[in-house]
């Protein structure tokens, strides 16, 4: 399955933030990949990831001597994926809902991007995700929340330091989506947006088992604060931007 923005919101980004060397530096990745470790918290040696960007996360999972397979739509990004891959890691451009893979993984990510189309369209990719994953395998799922969505609607904000660059949030009620929009200064009439479903801990819970999968762990990430103008790292289940939720199969 595929709609009609992601192809264009997800090359535009990365054309944004890698011309102006926007990305987050490699310390960020590193924190990310030992969080990751430890959200897992067993031994494992295959990992699928997807909508892998990039890379970083799958490079510096590799450094730990894994085996990684990531999928990312972009072709473009794919090619400076493959480009700055460690030698462990297999980059593959497609599409989740048609892409065809080959054995079973003990690791699955989707971090940062799960969401896309309706209802259905997550419950055909979880199915998906269930066939891929090992008997004793995990997954890791990042899930925006919609409280906070519902909240935080209207805002805008720089991502970056360089001030070039702006972002609103905004959600829809009626559809239960949250929009993030970028534009370069003085430019919102070219403006890219995605859109994806939220969902409360309880709509996830009964969509993974539906799908045969377990959710054992809920942890939140940070937030946002706009009073503030502070990231908060740490924040409640009903108050953060979104959620990694962890999986196995029931």
């Amino acid at each position: 399955m595929q709609s009609n923005w992601e192809n264009t919101y997800y090359k535009r980004q990365f054309e944004m933030m890698t011309s102006k060397s926007n990305y987050p530096d490699s310390s960020f990745f590193e924190e990310e990949v030992l969080l990751l470790l430890e959200q897992v918290g067993r031994p494992f040696t295959t990992v699928l990831e997807l909508g892998a960007g990039r890379g970083e996360i799958a490079n510096g999972l590799a450094r730990q001597n894994k085996d990684i397979v990531t999928v990312e739509l972009v072709e473009e990004i794919c090619e400076y994926a493959k480009k700055h891959a460690h030698p462990n890691v297999q980059v593959i451009c497609g599409d989740f809902y048609t892409v065809k893979l080959n054995g079973e993984f003990d690791l699955i990510l989707y971090l940062d991007g799960f969401g896309v189309g309706n209802d259905d369209d997550q419950f055909f990719l979880l199915q998906r995700i269930y066939n891929w994953l090992s008997d004793d395998g995990y997954v890791l799922i990042d899930i925006y929340q919609p409280l906070y969505w519902q909240k935080v609607a209207g805002k805008e904000m720089y991502p970056f330091s360089t001030k070039d660059i702006i972002r609103k949030y905004d959600y829809d009620e009626d559809e239960n989506r949250m929009t993030d929009t970028w534009w370069e200064s003085g430019q919102e009439n070219d403006s890219i947006t995605q859109s994806l479903a939220c969902y409360s801990p309880g709509q996830i819970y009964a969509l993974c088992e539906k799908a045969g999968l377990h959710i054992t762990a809920y942890y939140p990430s940070g937030a946002m604060d706009f009073e503030k103008g502070v990231y908060q790292k740490i924040t409640a289940l009903d108050e953060c931007l979104s959620y990694r939720i962890k999986l196995k199969k029931k």
